[in-house]
């Protein structure tokens, strides 16, 4: 008769306890090093009893707290009620120039008995870190998209499971989370109405992605769209040169932005809405080098209000987000909704913008 393997012993033993009752679903296995001492093995021969019970789907492992009986029934995060672990999910692992959230965050965080884990999706990818954060014993996520399409099945996955989550800076499309975002539309708005204030009559977007992908975005184009509706300032020639450069692929370089500054000239376009300030300062920049001057030659506003954009030379025109109130305002809806799961929250969070004006937009 063929011998079995030692780790299928193993196997066998503990797949006889979750069969029977004896492990159940949540409680937590012995350690490799347990398993080890019990069954007179090595730690490689326990290692591969218990990763053949998680490729069977019958435990679930978390790093640094072990091995857990898992069940479709019982999400990992509501094992452990009593967690006070916050996760934020980041596109960025440290970014001035988008803003401290993680400063808002903390404020809140501190007048409650929870605490913060922060995780960057740049290195590992943010379907893994998602997949990850379902099985852990986190009380919630903060969770800050790479786009408001993507990795839309996890993510259903949360919203079936009502796992405590709420999103900054985007929504996601078609799953109703929480979601604490800046007021786009009318930070938009009101960056298109300062350049008519100041006589341009022709107004031209520019995003560096595509508006499809990114409700941010989409926001603020329609507010830019709005203001030019309200002030019957329609012009189809720069509505089809906006239009060219919305459907672009997403990560367009220099010889874009070039492009979009020629057409600018060519069409006789005084003033641009760009979706953010590093995208201004590009165009700006691209235009000194071919000799071009800002705002003689074009007005420009920004959109973020990030550092640079108080120092680069004219000083821009921009519309100022809150982000420590926005990280603020995510704690203090995610922490409801964890605290009264029965009666959470259910009004999205829009935060007021600003403009500031700067040195890049010239009266016609």
């Amino acid at each position: 008769m063929e011998q079995i393997p030692l780790y299928q012993h193993i196997v066998n033993n503990l797949k006889a306890k979750i069969d029977s009752g004896e492990l159940k679903a949540g409680d937590q296995l012995p350690t490799e090093a347990e398993i080890s001492k019990q069954f007179s093995v090595s730690r490689i021969t326990s290692k591969r009893a218990l990763t053949e019970l998680e490729n069977a789907n019958l435990i679930f492992r978390v790093q640094g707290k072990g091995s857990f009986v898992n069940t479709k029934l019982t999400p990992a995060h509501t094992l452990a009620k009593g967690s006070k672990e916050i996760l934020l999910i980041l596109p960025f692992f440290h970014n001035p120039g988008l803003g401290d959230y993680e400063k808002g965050i903390n404020e809140f965080l501190a007048t409650t008995d929870y605490t913060l884990n922060i995780q960057s999706n740049t290195l590992v990818g943010q379907r893994k870190l998602l997949e990850a954060a379902l099985r852990s014993f986190n009380a919630g996520l903060i969770f800050y998209p790479v786009s408001s399409n993507s990795d839309l099945g996890i993510l259903y996955q949360y919203h079936l499971q009502r796992y405590p989550l709420v999103t900054m800076d985007k929504t996601i499309d078609g799953i109703p989370f929480l979601s604490v975002v800046s007021d786009n539309s009318n930070g938009a708005y009101m960056a298109c109405k300062h350049l008519i204030d100041n006589n341009h009559k022709k107004i031209a977007y520019v995003s560096s992605l595509n508006v499809e992908n990114f409700s941010s975005i989409r926001e603020r184009y329609f507010g830019y769209l709005k203001a030019l509706h309200d002030y019957n300032l329609n012009d189809y020639s720069v509505n089809d040169l906006t239009e060219r450069y919305l459907t672009h692929e997403d990560g367009q370089g220099r010889a874009y932005y070039l492009q979009f500054i020629q057409a600018v000239k060519e069409q006789g376009i005084t003033g641009i809405v760009a979706e953010n300030d590093l995208i201004a300062i590009e165009i700006m920049q691209i235009a000194k080098e071919i000799g071009l001057s800002i705002p003689e030659d074009f007005s420009i506003v920004g959109f973020d209000n990030i550092h640079l954009s108080s120092f680069v030379e004219p000083k821009l025109t921009t519309i100022s987000q809150d982000f420590g109130r926005m990280g603020y305002l995510a704690a203090k809806s995610l922490i409801a909704t964890i605290e009264n799961p029965h009666h959470p929250p259910r009004e999205n969070v829009i935060v007021p913008v600003q403009l500031v004006e700067r040195q890049t937009v010239r009266r016609l």
